[in-house]
């Protein structure tokens, strides 16, 4: 009998886990801007350290006009619908950058002290250094997901993300350090930036691989007598830069 109870309480407690994708969904976010319109997702640091951390592109940023973007939350409803609530982010103060750039890649976090409204945010330990990767096993063609507004497109009109199926089109295990981004095989749009890719890790918890900064195109060169003009031509690639390099700008932005 007692064995038979641990069992139904260990089942119990496996039913009430979420789903690791869900725990990742909830996490993401359109930032946006009267000028663009992109993907960011939220994270915290360990205690006592309260601040939450957006993670995006350092050209959703750039590009940015103003002082200020929003940040599209999803309030619950009683009746089981959502109301989007933008918050009003200040991106910059006396027209410099309030967020910290990472110095190689396109890559940005933003430190907020205070959101009002309902947001979850990921702890810092679901984005992938090279050890957590390898301890999931990815391998060339491994699907896994990516949370993005494509061309701002929500799947529900209340700020929520569009859930898309991708894999790894490159050797993911390879040192980060000397490849510290990896294509990804998916029609990449844009919005796809700032989105966050996920696996499930060995205790089936969101794993964030990394972060999709750019897609990859073909450009041909065409020229007649008179003019000439660039063809892009997609390759239905998405690039990511590896988890390793949110984890240190969030190491960075928590110090600055």
């Amino acid at each position: 009998m007692p064995k038979l109870w641990l069992t139904l309480l260990a089942l119990s407690a496996t039913q009430l886990h979420a789903n690791y994708a869900e725990e990742a969904y909830e996490a993401t976010f359109k930032l946006y801007n009267v000028a663009n319109s992109g993907t960011c997702s939220l994270y915290q640091r360990p205690a006592p350290d309260t601040a939450i951390y957006l993670v995006t592109t350092q050209h959703q940023m750039n590009g940015a006009k103003g002082d200020t973007s929003l940040l599209v939350l999803r309030e619950p409803q009683p009746d089981g619908s959502y109301q989007r609530h933008d918050f009003k982010l200040t991106i910059r103060k006396n027209d410099q950058p309030a967020w910290v750039r990472h110095p190689k890649f396109d890559l940005a976090v933003l430190k907020i002290d205070h959101i009002t409204g309902t947001y979850k945010a990921l702890p810092t330990t679901a984005i992938a250094n090279d050890e957590r990767l390898r301890a999931a096993k990815p391998a060339i063609g491994t699907s896994f997901l990516l949370f993005t507004f494509p061309h701002s497109v929500e799947s529900v009109r209340a700020g929520f993300p569009v859930a898309r199926h991708v894999s790894f089109a490159a050797p993911p295990l390879l040192s980060s350090d000397v490849y510290p981004t990896f294509y990804a095989d998916f029609p990449a749009t844009a919005g796809d930036s700032g989105g966050p890719g996920i696996l499930e890790d060995p205790q089936g918890h969101p794993l964030i691989v990394g972060m999709c900064f750019e897609r990859e195109n073909h450009d041909e060169k065409v020229a007649t007598e008179v003019t000439s003009t660039v063809v892009k031509h997609p390759l239905y690639l998405g690039n990511f830069i590896h988890g390793k390099y949110l984890l240190e700008t969030i190491e960075a932005a928590a110090k600055n």
